[in-house]
């Protein structure tokens, strides 16, 4: 049996494979192509990064986790340039429909990688390694297993605001303690009396 290592750098292959298949429109050769190999060169990172992690697990030598960081407020982004890869494209189901049963056969291949037994306990002590499967199941529109799902982030802590005092009327008067608030036909005599005389 293939480690786990072994078997996604099989995936890997079939990805690659499918990338070399796929011809680029004529309208947009360049940039697609562009496209292509940046995802080429992902996918290959993605494994050697997992395979490297693997390693370290195996020799009782992974660092130590990092505490999550809490959550920034959004920035604006600037404008991309004209000098900037071409961004690959987040349609689901984009590369599959492209590659069709080529594609396909790499989304077999992760749905087994995915139901391997010795995948949660190596992603259990090593959660980095969820960052370099998570991608290729977008591209191969596999569901992410529970295993696979992101801790939810602790949000920035909120100061609560100090209470501002209402300002006295008829509804809600200010009371000295132990007097009752007034009745309703004392309320409405009130609001007649203001309504007919005025405030003065």
């Amino acid at each position: 049996m293939l480690s786990l290592p072994g078997h996604l750098i099989h995936i890997v292959a079939t990805i690659r494979a499918v990338i070399g298949l796929l011809t680029p429109p004529v309208a947009a050769r360049e940039s697609h192509a562009l496209m292509l190999q940046l995802l080429f060169n992902r996918v290959g990172r993605a494994a050697r990064l997992f395979a490297r992690l693997y390693a370290l697990w195996q020799a009782n030598r992974l660092p130590t986790p990092r505490r999550p960081r809490a959550r920034r407020p959004p920035q604006a982004t600037p404008a991309p340039s004209r000098a900037q890869n071409p961004p690959i494209p987040r349609a689901k189901s984009w590369f599959v429909n492209a590659g069709r049963h080529h594609a396909g056969l790499a989304h077999a291949q992760l749905v087994a990688f995915l139901e391997r037994p010795d995948l949660p306990e190596f992603l259990a002590a090593a959660p980095t390694a969820g960052r370099y499967l998570r991608p290729l199941c977008r591209l191969l529109a596999v569901p992410q297993p529970t295993f696979l799902a992101l801790p939810p982030r602790p949000g920035p802590r909120r100061t609560p605001r100090p209470a501002t005092p209402r300002a006295p009327s008829l509804r809600n008067p200010i009371l000295p303690p132990g007097d009752k608030p007034f009745r309703p036909y004392v309320l409405a005599a009130a609001r007649h009396f203001r309504k007919k005389y005025g405030r003065d």
